[in-house]
C-alpha cells in the first residue's frame, strides 16, 4: 500500500484538514479522494507530488439546493 494525503481546502484557499489514505495505487487514491468531496475542494497528494484536485459539484451545494427547491415551489 502507498501513502497519500487528501487535503480539504477552505474558502480562503488554505488547508482545513488533512486525511491520510493508504491505497494500492493512484487510481484507488483518486477514487477515495473524490468520494471525500462535499462543500470544499479536495487536493490529493503523495508526499510532494500533487496528483489531482477535486472540486465540489455546484449543483449539490446547500446554496444551490435551496435555489432549486425555491424554483420548484408553486407561485403564491
Amino acid at each position: 500500500m502507498r501513502e497519500y494525503q487528501a487535503y480539504v481546502i477552505g474558502q480562503d484557499g488554505h488547508i482545513q484538514q488533512r486525511i491520510d489514505l493508504a491505497c494500492a495505487d493512484d487510481d484507488a487514491a483518486n477514487e477515495r479522494a473524490e468520494a471525500l468531496v462535499d462543500d470544499h475542494p479536495i487536493e490529493l497528494w503523495q508526499s510532494d507530488r500533487k496528483i489531482a484536485t477535486f472540486e465540489p459539484d455546484p449543483l449539490k451545494t446547500e446554496k444551490a439546493m435551496g435555489w432549486i427547491k425555491s424554483e420548484l415551489q408553486p407561485p403564491d
